[in-house]
């Protein structure tokens, strides 16, 4: 068969499909044969000629047994052939958009590690900044009560009126006179049992 017969489509170039009757042929070609004739197409006719051309050898192998036989073997080897292209083509879309879809859940992936630690980074300083701002606080707060107090000690001299001497008396004291009298009942003591002991004596 001729090769540029193999490279043609003749059911796409007739307009009709592969199970098309003998009739149905015939009808194509007519018609076709009457649109794209050379006479019909003077604006375009060099086209014209080759499309006219190779319908005639479209009809002229699908109205012989022998020579559409031996060309449907050669269209249906392609028609399978471009099935499993189109599948493979679909499985490599397919895959191509897995891979695709990967990449893209990767990068936003990615671009979610890198936001949380930003986000946790921005936290603790945060947080330092926080325990900074209140540790400052404090050490205000004391450096005030410092000052208050060392103000409250040194004007109390002036503000505050000397203790009376009897105000100064205090628990020092009090023991002294305790421990004065207590020596004294003793010695007294002493003197009464010495009064009786002479006494005894005597009698």
């Amino acid at each position: 068969m001729d090769l540029e017969i193999k490279d043609l489509d003749l059911y796409e170039l007739l307009e009709i499909n592969y199970n098309s009757t003998r009739e149905e042929i015939d009808k194509a070609y007519r018609r076709n044969a009457f649109k794209y004739h050379p006479d019909k197409n003077i604006n375009n006719v060099e086209a014209a000629t080759k499309l006219f051309h190779q319908i005639s050898i479209a009809y002229e192998t699908l109205t012989d047994p022998r020579k559409k036989l031996e060309y449907d073997n050669i269209y249906k080897a392609k028609i399978e052939s471009k099935k499993r292209f189109e599948k493979l083509d679909a499985k490599r879309k397919v895959m191509k958009e897995e891979l695709e879809e990967r990449e893209k859940a990767a990068k936003q992936s990615k671009k979610t590690t890198i936001f949380t630690q930003e986000s946790r980074e921005a936290k603790i300083e945060r947080i330092k900044e926080e325990t900074a701002r209140r540790r400052r606080e404090k050490e205000e707060k004391l450096r005030l009560s410092d000052q208050r107090s060392k103000a409250s000690t040194t004007h109390r001299p002036n503000s505050t009126p000397r203790p009376s001497s009897k105000q100064a008396f205090g628990y020092k004291d009090f023991e002294s006179i305790v421990l004065n009298k207590m020596i004294e009942q003793e010695r007294l003591d002493k003197e009464k049992w010495g009064e009786k002991s002479e006494s005894s004596m005597e009698a």
